[in-house]
């Protein structure tokens, strides 16, 4: 009989604790995240140093975005051509409701690559998540050279500019007459002796030339570039004499629009909204004289607010603790009644 009071006593607790892993009573951390990764993957170099940035990554998980609080980026390691890193998040809950989840971003300095084809793939917690593919092509640094034509007016006639620009140092510079095809086609060559220097991966304006063209009709005009003889750029740049003249209006414009705005909360950002109603009298003179601008703001504060924190007690949550202290008293009435009483 006695052995049959302990065993129903540990039955009944040992139900109760199934019980409150059954309502959360008691947390558990379960291996198994059905979480869903989304994140953009941008690759790039620096002279022969290249980068990988993983950037608006965030998690989900049954359509609810999540928190991610403790977050362990890990280091990319390579296995010939293929370069993988395994992102640990160690720590993460569902976003409260209006809280903003900010989307994280981290970048990976790869050093430098050989050329050739590359896979870089990125793990969440063990699981592939994204695969991207990339090529490294090493650039033999060459030579360029370009001319730079473009109009101007300086209040009496037209100047048709040219600016040499280039990633190597030129020596002896020599402008040709500019040459007219025809009325709306011009022809300009410069020569230059020789290129000194090492290539830069920039490009310098090392020399300028303006050419006077008079008085010019509307219409389009085509510029033909050469250097040294050796076709460069064609441009082509259009002269208008129209001109805009303005007469007296006034007009009232009316703009209603939202603005959200950002607070913070219990080490949490929540995300509020406002109204804005915006009119504008604007009166447009004469091009001689200014606009002026009347502007009134008003701001109505939206009738919702936002809760920060707030339970709600549910008495059938806590029906599971009732129960164990009940069993606590009777298993202590139980051992009471059959061990003291006897010993008494």
């Amino acid at each position: 009989m006695i052995n049959f009071i302990k065993f129903s006593s540990f039955m009944i607790i040992l139900l109760f604790f199934i019980i409150s892993f059954y309502f959360n009573i008691i947390p558990i951390n379960c291996s198994e995240e059905n979480f869903e990764a989304k994140m953009e993957i941008a690759i790039e170099s620096d002279k022969d140093h290249w980068y990988i940035t993983i950037f608006n990554f965030f998690l989900k998980k049954d359509n609810k975005t999540l928190v991610m609080e403790d977050i362990d980026w890990g280091n990319v390691s390579r296995n010939g051509s293929i370069l993988y890193v395994n992102i640990q998040i160690k720590k993460f809950r569902e976003a409260e409701k209006n809280e903003l989840v900010w989307q994280q971003a981290h970048t990976y300095d790869l050093g430098i690559l050989e050329e050739g084809e590359y896979t870089f793939n990125v793990y969440v917690n063990g699981k592939l998540c994204e695969t991207r593919e990339f090529g490294v092509i090493k650039k033999v640094p060459t030579l360029h050279c370009e001319l730079a034509p473009w109009f101007i007016w300086n209040g009496e006639e037209w100047i048709l500019r040219v600016r040499l620009i280039s990633n190597m140092v030129p020596k002896g510079i020599h402008w040709d007459p500019l040459i007219r095809k025809n009325k709306y086609e011009f022809i300009i060559n410069v020569i230059v002796d020789e290129w000194t220097g090492n290539v830069s991966e920039y490009f310098y304006k090392y020399d300028e030339k303006n050419y006077s063209l008079g008085i010019l009709e509307e219409g389009s005009y085509s510029i033909y570039t050469y250097i040294n003889g050796e076709f460069d750029s064609f441009s082509i740049f259009t002269i208008s004499w129209t001109f805009t003249t303005y007469v007296p209006t006034t007009y009232t414009t009316t703009e209603t629009y939202t603005l959200e705005d950002i607070i913070y909360s219990n080490g949490k950002y929540f995300l509020i909204t406002t109204t804005i109603t915006k009119t504008t009298i604007e009166t447009q003179k004469l091009i001689t004289t200014t606009i002026k601008v009347k502007e009134t703001t008003t701001t109505t504060k939206p009738s919702t607010t936002i809760e920060v924190s707030k339970e709600k007690f549910e008495i059938e949550n806590f029906i599971p603790i009732f129960s164990f202290i009940i069993v606590i008293i009777v298993t202590i009435l139980l051992y009471y009644i059959l061990f003291k009483r006897r010993e008494i």
